[in-house]
């Protein structure tokens, strides 16, 4: 008889700075026995050991999909981006967990599919997507050649994730089944805001996505903190560089606009202390 077990992890401390951290358990399943006479599987020799060769593939594969979630990926993250500067180390470390490992992104964004992100940034949410499914074609695009460079220079990078200098109000995008517009239409002048709006709608494959995360103007009071933690990251930090003052879209404008280019629209809306709005527009 054959009892299957199933062995996920490292079981070694994580690092954490300079120093030993969280423990990354072992992840042990004990599947249900194949008894010699199992009716599960072919008789003859050959046929029955491919079967059981498959089965135990199947069982590790849905195991590794249960353990391996963003939280798990977050240390292949941070040591991406080890030995370029104390500063971005901690911005990563930061934002990973403000974002809660981009967990909701996650599972907003289909596991397969292309996937272009606008304003990119130093590509942390890109890679995430990549770690989290072999079957995401990640394409990030930044006008801060800085960044762009960084990111396309990090030691987890794969075929299946890119990144692409320039201004994404003068690009012709590529077909796409998920366009990303996080935190990055305020950098945009409110006639360059509707360009892109209208180019992503252009390339956005049947049944695609348009996933939008801003600051909603509507929120008068919330929406002056977020006002707020952009001046904190333009003018004091200098993490995101802007040609423009901010202009920040209204959710009416945005519901307006899905409307009368036939986008279905659904908001979430996680946050109490700023106006930041996730706005999924489907066709």
């Amino acid at each position: 008889d054959i009892v299957p077990v199933y062995i996920h992890g490292t079981g070694r401390f994580l690092r954490k700075g300079s120093a030993w951290g969280k423990w990354n358990p072992l992840t042990i399943k004990i599947g249900k026995r194949i008894s010699r006479d199992d009716l599960r599987f072919p008789t003859t020799y050959s046929a029955r050991t491919k079967a059981i060769s498959k089965h135990f593939k199947e069982n590790f594969a849905a195991l590794r999909k249960e353990c391996e979630t963003v939280h798990y990926w977050r240390e292949k993250l941070l040591e991406n981006y080890l030995y370029k500067g104390p500063v971005l180390e901690w911005y990563l470390k930061v934002k990973s967990k403000m974002e809660n490992n981009y967990e909701l992104f996650d599972k907003i964004i289909p596991e397969k599919g292309v996937i272009t992100n606008l304003g990119c940034g130093y590509g942390f949410l890109d890679y995430m997507l990549s770690f989290r499914s072999k079957e995401r074609d990640v394409l990030g695009i930044d006008y801060d050649e800085e960044k762009v460079k960084t990111a396309q220079n990090c030691h987890h990078k794969m075929d299946r994730i890119n990144f692409q200098m320039g201004d994404i109000a003068n690009l012709e995008f590529r077909k796409s089944d998920v366009f990303i517009l996080a935190d990055v239409l305020h950098y945009l002048s409110k006639k360059s805001q509707y360009q892109v709006l209208n180019n992503c709608a252009k390339q956005l494959n049947d049944d695609g996505m348009l996933l939008i995360r801003d600051g909603d103007a509507d929120l008068k009071e919330r929406h002056e903190r977020t006002k707020w933690t952009e001046v904190f990251s333009t003018k004091i930090f200098n993490f995101n560089k802007t040609k423009h003052e901010l202009t920040f879209i209204s959710g009416t404008e945005l519901r307006e606009w899905a409307m009368k280019n036939d986008f279905e629209i659904e908001v979430i809306d996680e946050t109490k202390k700023t106006s930041n709005i996730i706005f999924i527009l489907r066709k």
